[in-house]
């Protein structure tokens, strides 16, 4: 049994084989135990290989014999073999795996209860350095493989699945193969439910996906091909023991966080079949949220396939989700619709439509809130608005107006004014909020490059006249946040007003405001009536609610005067431009050179056409030449000077040159014109008011200059 020859141990083996036959016949059972106490503490605890060898070969032929008996006592055989894998010597290790390979093939069913201990052994010898030894190691797993799968009703996968979790992690390439090869096993099992542990094994599996070795990758890819494939059966059928939401928990971890491309495209692929389940599976619902935030930012990643997966994973889930929405209804409390988690879902867009975000993630962020808005504009907005969920989805929408992209710009602008188009209550917060940001830290410059687009969108959401108005009152009262030093809310007010004037005047969603100012028509037939301003349409009181907001900037004034046909007006107030408390600045002579040009527009076409009637309008010829004497001589000047000298000359002439403005503050022909004629509107008043306003300018202006001189001193 000791020899060094393995012959001679073999020829041993096969007398101690038939001594045990002998004992077994003659049912001395004391006699079969001291044999095999013999064989394990004699030969495999010997400190000498040959011995250990020996006593290995014996062992199995003791295991041999008892084929069949009642109690083989592989309770004594097995523990000794498995102690020999981990054997110094690896001709010991070799042995002691064909010795647990042929103990294993005479005691199939009965072996099975051993399986725990010699999982754990082989997990081990699998990464064995020595190549026979793994040879022999791969034998013996496939044969205890087809034992297991033979004997499913005494294998208890629930005491596999801890003892599979804890080693899922391991990186050896070999360790891996061993693991995913048993996965592959135990799930081709009918009887055995591997779905239930997939949670334990998933990050795993995901993780071997990056593996340096293709076949492990592939190993890995099929393993986790085929629980999927399960799982869509299983979601059909409605049964089944998976938990999705850990599974969704896991893959959402694994988009965020790995590096590896094939990685994240096969966790969406999951994530998108997930989400075509969620008709036939309520339970991933609830996890709509989660999934949004894992693929959205896979959107901007620099990877084409992970891209286009991820967009279609994101249009998948966006259906879904708007199908859950619309059944939603607000009675008191929002009502959850199918287990849709919509403050969660808006809580996750909202992550992802502020300065952290990406382009393309950003975009599709605001895809999805203009579709929820859509679907349900009333729930979406109390979430946003009212404080049921503290998502902050305001300040982050009107964060995204900073972005350079116009596409960004537009659809966060699509999205606040659907917050907007709403009650009183949430039309005042949004544009609130708007001009807040323009009046904030860093807002001129979103003003200048986006607030043209900003207000053109709110007007188009919301009504015009209804948004131009509110903007003017809260100018005018200097309740925005900025406001608290005078002469910065002084400054703002004008930039902002020089802003709005512009747009007024030339954009396409203010032809019927302007149309109500000249008095041409009331309103814009392609506006919605639901969405008029609180003026009516009315042009007088269109003009009024504009005109105190208007006195902050004096060019402004001069052009809504005209617009309004106000003319007489229009030229105290460019006179006023000119006097010894005001000063001509560079800007003032931008925007006069701007509103020339404005003038040559056709917007001001029937202005042009009085010109031709100066006796009829003396102040409008008046004041257009005002505004030529303030100009340099410039393009501007040149363009006004040319058109100033096509009014007819007789009627020029004919002009009195006491004519001017009447105490009346009319035209010398006694009307006012336009939208102000016979509408009661004192112009005087009006008078007042600019002189008032434009006063805090002037006393701003002049202590910005005190204050620079001391500084400077």
């Amino acid at each position: 049994m000791a020899d060094k020859l393995y012959e001679k141990r073999k020829t041993a083996a096969l007398e101690v084989e038939q001594v045990a036959r002998a004992i077994l016949k003659d049912g001395d059972r004391a006699n079969l135990d001291a044999l095999i106490s013999t064989l394990v503490n004699d030969f495999v605890a010997a400190p000498t290989p040959n011995h250990r060898k020996g006593g290995l070969i014996g062992l199995a032929a003791v295991t041999v014999a008892l084929a069949g008996a009642a109690d083989p006592n592989l309770h004594d055989i097995v523990p000794p073999v498995l102690r020999c894998f981990t054997d110094a010597d690896q001709r010991v290790r070799y042995y002691a795996c064909e010795a647990l390979y042929n103990i294993a093939k005479a005691q199939r069913g009965v072996f099975v209860a051993h399986f725990a201990v010699t999982f754990d052994a082989l997990c081990k010898l699998s990464a064995d350095a020595d190549p026979n030894v793994q040879n022999a190691a791969h034998l013996l797993d496939r044969l205890v493989k087809d034992i297991v799968t033979e004997s499913v009703e005494g294998f208890d996968v629930a005491t596999f699945a801890p003892m599979l979790k804890e080693r899922i992690g391991v990186l050896n390439p070999y360790v891996r193969q061993f693991l995913v090869g048993w996965i592959a096993a135990l799930d081709s099992v009918p009887e055995i439910d591997m779905l239930t542990h997939l949670p334990d094994m998933a990050d795993g599996l995901l993780n071997m996906l990056s593996d340096p070795n293709r076949e492990i990758r592939q190993q890995a890819d099929g393993a986790l091909g085929d629980f999927l494939a399960e799982i869509k059966g299983e979601g059909k059928s409605a049964h089944g023991n998976a938990d999705l939401g850990a599974l969704v928990d896991i893959l959402v971890k694994r988009c965020r966080g790995s590096a590896d491309e094939f990685t994240r495209v096969t966790c969406i692929n999951w994530l998108r079949e997930f989400v075509s389940l969620a008709g036939d599976s309520p339970r991933l619902v609830p996890h709509f949220a989660s999934i949004i935030g894992a693929v959205l930012p896979c959107m901007s990643r620099t990877e084409s396939k992970v891209r286009e997966t991820s967009s279609r994973a994101s249009d998948e889930l966006l259906a879904k989700a708007v199908e859950r929405v619309r059944e939603i209804r607000v009675v008191g409390e929002i009502e959850p619709s199918g287990g849709l988690d919509l403050p969660g879902v808006l809580a996750a867009l909202t992550g992802h439509v502020g300065a952290g975000a990406k382009g393309p993630t950003r975009l599709e962020a605001l895809r999805w809130y203009a579709a929820l808005c859509d679907g349900s504009p009333e729930t979406v907005r109390r979430l946003s608005l009212d404080g049921a969920a503290d998502h902050g989805a305001l300040d982050e929408l009107l964060d995204s107006l900073r972005h350079d992209s116009d596409e960004v710009v537009t659809r966060a602008m699509r999205v606040v004014g659907s917050l907007g188009n709403g009650e009183e209550a949430d039309f005042d917060g949004v544009v609130r909020r708007v001009v807040a940001m323009f009046a904030g830290e860093g807002g001129s410059d979103v003003l200048e490059r986006r607030g043209s687009a900003v207000v053109r969108t709110l007007c188009a959401e919301l009504g015009a006249e209804r948004v131009y108005c509110k903007i003017a009152a809260i100018v005018c009262e200097g309740g925005v946040a900025g406001d608290g030093d005078e002469f910065g809310g002084l400054d703002f007010a004008a930039a902002m007003v020089e802003a709005m004037n512009l747009i007024l005047l030339t954009a396409p969603e203010c032809a019927g405001m302007r149309k109500s100012l000249s008095g041409s028509s009331v309103g814009d037939s392609r506006e919605p009536v639901k969405k008029r301003g609180q003026t009516g349409g009315d042009g007088v009181e269109l003009f009024l609610a504009l005109y105190p907001c208007w006195c902050h900037s004096a060019v402004s004034t001069v052009a809504l005067c005209l617009l309004s046909r106000a003319y007489t007006h229009a030229l105290r107030v460019v006179r006023s431009m000119g006097d010894a408390e005001s000063e001509v600045t560079v800007r003032t002579l931008v925007q006069i050179d701007q509103l020339v040009h404005l003038l040559e527009s056709p917007m001001f076409a029937n202005l042009r056409l009085r010109l031709l009637e100066p006796n009829t309008h003396p102040d409008l010829v008046r004041g257009l030449y005002a505004l030529l004497m303030l100009l340099p001589q410039s393009d501007a000047f040149r363009t006004l000077h040319a058109r100033l000298s096509a009014v007819p000359t007789l009627a020029l002439s004919r002009l009195g040159v006491n004519d001017g403005i009447d105490g009346a503050g009319g035209d010398a022909s006694g009307g006012t014109g336009g939208c102000l004629d016979g509408g009661g509107v004192d112009l005087t008043k009006l008078a007042a008011t600019y002189a008032e306003v434009r006063g805090r300018h002037v006393r701003a202006a002049e202590e910005r200059r005190i204050r620079a001189t001391s500084e400077r001193a």
